[in-house]
């Protein structure tokens, strides 16, 4: 219930804590006259499940692949 929405507002009765035994996913962004930001980041306040590591470990692998990619030259973002 507690998902990244624009201008979402808790509520007390439907509404989650923040557990140690659970992942926190912060989603933060801005837009300026110059640019927008969009900053994400995942946490967790105690001991992650094997699981939990092997999708983090996932995404990171992921991140790292796209980083280091070298496209062909002339190659466009829209297609």
């Amino acid at each position: 219930p507690n998902a990244a929405i624009i201008h979402y507002h808790p509520h007390e009765n439907t509404c989650s804590s923040i557990d140690s035994s659970k992942l926190y996913l912060c989603d933060s962004g801005a837009q300026y006259l110059d640019g927008t930001t969009d900053v994400t980041r995942t946490i967790h306040f105690g001991e992650a499940s094997d699981y939990e590591k092997k999708c983090f470990t996932r995404v990171l692998q992921g991140h790292i692949n796209l980083a280091t990619t070298i496209f062909p030259k002339g190659t466009e973002s829209r297609k």
